[in-house]
């Protein structure tokens, strides 16, 4: 597999910088991308820079010399890799972002599992106001984030490394684990409170999920080949839902009370046959830059896709 970096492309298809060249139209956007925008509350999560999906791929001479063209900050991977049973998405860069990335396992867009979280979080913001995981799309980290920044020069060729390891061990595990019979998903058990947490008198609700082994061996074995990196492998065994004052301080606790309201809300909207379906619910790895840190709990983080692949 071949990792495609600014330094490595051609002069006509070398990354732009954002302030060059004009900004799309909304004739080329209607003509070019898909007709409709992801509308979802962290939509910026999941899209282009903006803000659309493109829906067929696109020719490197014609697409990417244009200065009027969209896609003049993002760079494809070789289209030819198309790992089976696995699906590889373009590969992107965000230079010159905050040089942090992170690795997510999270339920895909417009599945029963991840509208269902999507809802609880407007119901709730509006009824109780946001919480930190309002900052964040529906995920499952599988890593903590990673501080490429004080080694800031070389943070471009350290994330293609990453993210090449990961493509290589995503191929291989899984694709082992699925011929093998194996799980490669995880399973939603149920809906909790967590006490006292991340501090005392405020509490936590999460979805509990049930996720196999590999997705653990997977970051814990990038995290040796790119030790430098730093790379934290977590536990994978929950979805947050609603907590406070673990990295935004703030005067906002959930009480007791309003956890089990907030644990009451929940259910209603995820306790049903098609949240706890499998077949209804698959999962993407994503390899994400984070490209904007929010300070306020009603504004999302932001953040650009570096890889996804499709489970």
């Amino acid at each position: 597999m071949t990792i495609v970096t600014a330094l490595s492309l051609p002069a006509s298809i070398r990354i732009r910088p954002a302030t060059r060249g004009r900004a799309p139209t909304a004739a080329m956007r209607a003509s070019r991308l898909h007709s409709t925008a992801i509308m979802t509350r962290t939509a910026n999560a999941f899209s282009l820079p903006v803000g659309q999906v493109y829906e067929q791929p696109f020719s490197h001479d014609k697409d990417m010399e244009s200065t009027d063209n969209p896609l003049a900050m993002q760079l494809p991977l070789d289209a030819n890799v198309h790992p089976s049973p696995l699906q590889m998405q373009p590969h992107w860069h965000n230079i010159g972002g905050s040089h942090k990335c992170i690795v997510y396992l999270e339920p895909r867009r417009n599945t029963p599992l991840y509208t269902a979280i999507e809802e609880f979080f407007r119901v709730s913001a509006s009824m109780f106001g946001p919480t930190e995981a309002h900052q964040y799309h529906p995920h499952s980290s599988m890593t903590g984030f990673i501080d490429l920044a004080p080694m800031r020069d070389n943070a471009s060729s350290m994330m293609a490394e990453i993210a090449y390891h990961l493509h290589s061990l995503v191929t291989t595990k899984l694709s082992s684990s699925l011929m093998q019979g194996d799980k490669v998903a995880p399973q939603v058990r149920t809906v909790a409170v967590v006490n006292d947490y991340p501090h005392p008198g405020t509490h936590k609700i999460e979805i509990k999920l049930d996720t196999p082994a590999v997705f653990r061996s997977i970051i814990d074995q990038v995290a040796e080949l790119v030790a430098e990196a730093g790379i934290r492998p977590k536990r994978m065994g929950h979805i947050s839902l609603a907590y406070c004052n673990k990295h935004v301080p703030t005067t906002t606790v959930v009480s007791a009370g309003q956890a089990k309201q907030l644990e009451s809300l929940a259910q209603s909207f995820l306790c049903h046959p098609q949240v706890f379906d499998p077949a209804k619910n698959p999962w993407d790895i994503v390899f994400y830059e984070l490209a904007y840190k929010s300070t306020s709990l009603d504004i999302p983080h932001r953040f650009s896709q570096i890889a996804r692949w499709q489970l």
